[in-house]
């Protein structure tokens, strides 16, 4: 290999520079060269101009380089690296992100790879500042296993600029260029420059999920540690968000620990909301924290790897550098020149090195890539560190280095003895996690065991000792849960994981949880709820269960005569989030006041010698305490020894209905989702159901007809805002994710409507969205309550009740006969029992009836060859927004007719949509695509139209199949669809050739949706 650099400040030097490297490469051959540069300050047309006289001289010559926005510190010049491989090929490659994502970029550059004999590395130029490389980048290096070592430039104050591109015989304002290297003889060294050590503790972020307007960089760092993330440098260094913020945190960049390799990188802008926009991806098993360097470390790591480098003697060396690391970089670049003269130093935004699997991307440090074509001749060993000692002008160190060094001291003994207490507390947790487990196996045998006994022993005597051991089973069992879920805890395995429940169902099992032991005990327990309280509610039902059982247990274990109270007030609440006040006050023994710091100290018992026949491992409190703080709250005590005590705690939950719980019966037993009739008739109200899925609204009109409720649809929000400009409903129901028109949009429109007789309509979205956040989005964009679908019946008909208006309400006679449930399900061909693709009992459950459930699937059945293709072709074209809503519709859908897995799989993949996860959809929509069309399949043999004996029926001839799709045509321009099936029904009574009969089974499967583009688009061709 032969590289030769020069520096020109002048166009007409070109000329020069080209006659000296022609003697250098002489009569060599020149298919396999390159030119890599780098300019400060030239004119567009200059530097075209320049470029120009290269190609004329050399018409093959692969050009990568960079052009950016003059700099001041530097006068007008362009830097020129010449490079002729002797053994080795250079493809060169490019490709612009106008017309393909990054992904789609690396692919073809995947597809030219597999082409290529022994590839051994890339130099890769890329452009854009909203470009997003670093991690299909990833994926390519540890496909391929080749290094890529590289540079970026952007313009990060307008995101639209074209001053900074880079250049492959072509300009690039937004994309990457560079070459291929390969062949058996090329020998490749790289080295990472940094200096960086970390400093403190590490940090959680948060990164902005759903990027809108301007996008910076690959990533934007929302929060750190819950706050937001310019506040972190404030917090720790005392710096503040203003004119000189970048400059000010730039000697403290973050480092991203990554697979045991050290990302450096710092902000390159931040916005009013607190946002850092960073280049380079985050991910999620990164340790991240904040660094510094002084100048005694950072060039002792220099000198290290500059001595590595040299001891490789290449024959071409390229530095990529970052103005980021201005301090440095004169004294790297000089200490390269004095091993390599020729090297080419490129000056960027970012720097890329990936080699073995590893990598990432950088803009606070610098990447030396080095090449040569065979062996190196032994050379002499030259010790470089002398070119980058640190020169004092006198003995005082800068007050920089001395804060850095004791920082720096500081934070190796915090990081020295937190290592040590992490790898003490993880023993005692592994230890208590593995013993709980072991021990749960063989009480697991002896309960079961013991309830053999008790099934089939006769002998009374044997039966008591039998009941014995199961209740002593079930107490050490007990204590082995509480020891599993602490260590679950100190090893941050336990997490909350929120879902919707029903307030008086939850209150209702907590009651009768502990009503046994209290009646042991003769206990009087007492549940006091405000009435007020919404109806359902979101948050973790188990670990909120849990809390609580553990504060009722202990009170009526250490009451001995008296009363426990189980109190449950409101102590704030919104349209989206409940505050509740929970507290349980007994009559017992009660607590020294020195004793209830003591409280929740693990296997700490208090006063051992009154309480030494209670048996408990004192973990309860300790477990209770720190579930609280997980759903940031606390347990309080008040006691007063000998009398009795007090345990409370604020919860806050989110809403899901706001419709008041009422008053809890106790002796109510929890709701069996049975279909137990109507509580009401409403036959004078009328309800609006919206929703472009068409099984949701046969659904919801499914479930409110035994209300004897009015119900019109709408599938789309043009539709339903013309229908409410001229119908008065006294609900109505909104999907939230339609195309075109969404459900908040709709909403709005239907809100600004001057005069409309639904101006006061309550209007409830429709979702089948219900994680943490997403409810409270809706409330807050103006919905009046929300409904999760599939829609729970019961739920349905309890938000009618609260909304429609009273004088509308007609109650039913509850000495009415309820509807045989049993029978109900009689009613359905033993055919849907045997489809192995749903489960009949979710579908009766979501539909309300049987009839319900059949009407729900017929419809499923009919739209879901459309929506097979829909989704195939969207799929294939690579709509990610079309493709994501219409397997938003699948999951809502199959869930309701209880095909649970096709529901689970469509939500993973609206997520991977949501998220524009190519990846993802590519590897699972062919399995999605396979399990629709086997349920499709199964639905067709009892759905499907049976092939009926037409040879009696008279032919139906060309000119008047021509006179049909003409009729049909004018149905079609007018949206007519009820004389459209009319004229499908008449067809029926004719004998069709096989070509037309295709045609026709075509337009009735067009017709279901109705489709009406596929309807048009089949009239006009047939």
């Amino acid at each position: 290999m032969i590289q030769k650099t020069f520096i020109l400040s002048r166009r007409d030097e070109m000329w020069l520079v080209i006659s000296e490297w022609e003697q250098f490469i002489q009569d060599k051959p020149k298919q396999n060269m390159f030119m890599v540069f780098t300019e400060n300050g030239l004119s567009e047309d200059k530097l075209n101009d320049v470029l120009s006289l290269v190609v004329r001289k050399y018409p093959d010559i692969s050009m990568i380089g960079m052009h950016q926005r003059s700099s001041q510190k530097y006068n007008e010049y362009l830097r020129v690296s010449f490079c002729l491989m002797e053994h080795t090929i250079v493809t060169p490659f490019s490709c612009t992100f106008e017309y393909i994502d990054e992904q789609g970029a690396f692919d073809e550059l995947s597809d030219m790879v597999e082409q290529i004999e022994d590839p051994a590395c890339i130099i890769l130029f890329a452009a854009g500042s909203a470009a997003k490389i670093s991690s299909p980048m990833s994926v390519f290096e540890k496909k391929y296993n080749i290094p890529i070592a590289g540079i970026w430039t952007a313009d990060f104050e307008n995101m639209e600029s074209d001053t900074h591109f880079v250049w492959q015989n072509e300009k690039l304002c937004r994309g990457f260029a560079g070459v291929i290297l390969s062949g058996k003889d090329l020998m490749v060294h790289t080295e990472l420059l940094t200096g960086w050590r970390p400093l403190g503790k590490n940090f959680q972020i948060e990164l902005r999920k759903k990027v809108t307007g301007l996008n910076i960089g690959e990533n934007i760092v929302k929060k750190i540690d819950g706050k937001n993330a310019t506040e972190i440098y404030e917090r720790y260094l005392n710096i503040k968000p203003d004119g000189a913020f970048l400059e000010n945190i730039r000697e403290f960049p973050f480092l991203v620990k990554r697979e045991n390799q050290i990302l450096s990188r710092s902000p390159y802008r931040y916005d009013n909301a607190g946002q850092l926009y960073f280049l380079g991806d985050f991910r999620p098993d990164d340790i991240i924290s904040f660094s510094s360097g002084n100048k005694s470390s950072v060039f002792s790591e220099i000198a290290y790897k500059v001595n590595r480098f040299a001891e490789f003697v290449p024959q071409g060396s390229f530095l990529f550098g970052s103005d980021t690391r201005q301090t440095y970089i004169d004294k790297e670049l000089n200490a390269f020149q004095n091993i390599d003269e020729n090297i080419q130093y490129i000056r960027g935004k970012g720097q890329f090195l990936f080699m073995d699997g590893r990598g990432g991307t950088h803009n606070v440090s610098s990447v030396i890539l080095g090449l040569r074509e065979g062996m190196p001749d032994v050379q002499e060993s030259v010790d470089y560190s002398d070119s980058i000692n640190i020169v004092e002008t006198d003995a005082v160190i800068p007050l920089a280095d001395r804060t850095s060094i004791f920082l720096q001291a500081i934070t190796d003994d915090l990081n020295e003895a937190i290592s040590k207490a992490e790898s003490a507390n993880k023993a005692k947790s592994s230890f208590l996690s593995h013993m709980s487990h072991e021990i749960r196996t063989p009480i697991n045998a002896i309960l079961g065991m013991d309830e053999m006994i008790l099934r089939e022993g006769e002998n009374s005597d044997v039966r008591g000792y039998a009941i014995d051991i199961r209740n002593a089973g079930v107490e050490l069992l007990a204590i082995i849960n509480d020891i599993l879920d602490f260590s679950k805890i100190e090893s941050g395995k336990l997490s909350v994981i929120p879902i919707e429940y029903k307030t008086a169902d939850m209150l209702r099992d907590l009651y009768h949880m502990i009503k046994k032991r209290a009646e042991d005990k003769k206990l009087e327990l007492i549940l006091e709820a405000d009435e007020d309280i919404p109806e359902v509610l979101y948050g973790d039902e188990i670990r909120v269960k849990q809390i609580i059982t553990n504060i009722l247990t202990n009170a009526v274990k250490y009451t001995e005569t008296g009363k426990v109270w189980f109190r449950v007030k409101i102590d704030s609440l919104n349209p989206s989030e409940v505050v509740l006040d929970i507290s349980v006050e007994d009559t017992g023994i009660g607590i020294r006041e020195e004793e209830i710091s003591k409280l929740f100290e693990a296997f700490e018992r208090l006063d051992e010698k009154r309480n030494r026949t209670i048996e408990g491992t004192g973990l309860g409190m300790n477990i209770t305490q720190k579930l609280l703080k997980e759903m940031n709250s606390s347990l309080k005590v008040e006691s007063e020894y000998g009398k009795g005590s007090v345990f409370s705690f604020k919860l806050t939950q989110a809403v899901r209905s706001p419709a008041p719980m009422g008053k809890v019966n106790v002796e109510e037993h929890k709701d069996d989702n049975t279909n137990k009739g109507p509580s009401f008739y409403a036959p004078e109200a009328k309800i609006l159901a919206v929703d472009d899925t068409v099984l949701n609204l046969t659904v919801i009109k499914a479930l409110v007809k035994q209300n004897k409720i009015n119900v019109d649809t709408a599938e789309s929000g043009p539709d339903a805002i013309e229908m409410v400009k001229h119908n008065h409903y006294d609900i109505i129901f909104l999907d939230y994710r339609m195309p075109n028109m969404d459900g908040i949009e709709t909403l709005h429109r239907m809100r600004e409507l001057e005069g409309s007789p639904c101006m006061y309509t309550p209007i409830i979205c429709l979702t089948a969205n219900a994680v943490t956040g997403a409810i409270e989005d809706y409330m807050k964009a103006g919905f009046d309550d929300v409904i999760t679908k599939p829609i729970d019946a019961v739920l349905l008909e309890k938000k009618l009740r609260f909304y429609i208006s009273p004088e509308l309400i007609q109650e039913v006679d509850e000495n009415e006969p309820a509807p045989d449930d049993e029978q109900e399900e009689e009613t359905l061909p033993a055919e849907i029992y045997g489809i192995k693709e749903i489960n009949v009992k979710d579908g009766l459950q979501h539909c309300g009836s049987a009839e319900g459930f059949l009407t729900a699937l017929k419809s499923f059945y009919d739209s879901l060859k459309d929506n097979i293709r829909i989704i195939q072709e969207n799929f294939e074209k690579l709509d990610v927004k079309n493709y994501t809503i219409k397997v938003h519709a699948m999951k809502s859908s199959a869930r309701i007719i209880g095909a649970a897995e096709l529901s689970a799989l469509a939500k993973d993949l609206e997520a991977a949509g949501d998220e524009e996860r190519l990846d993802v959809i590519l590897m699972d929509n062919p399995r999605l695509i396979s399990m629709a069309e086997s349920l499709y399949e199964a639905l067709d043999k009892y759905f499907g139209e049976k092939e009926e004996d037409d040879s009696g029926l008279p032919e139906l001839g060309d000119d008047e199949w021509a006179d049909f799709m003409i009729s049909l045509n004018g149905f079609i321009d007018m949206y007519d669809i009820d004389d459209l099936k009319m004229m499908l029904e008449m067809l029926k009574e004719y004998r069709l050739s096989e070509n037309k009969k295709r045609i026709y089974q075509e337009l009735r499967n067009a017709a279901k949706g109705p489709d009406w583009g596929k309807l048009s688009e089949l009239v006009a061709v047939k």
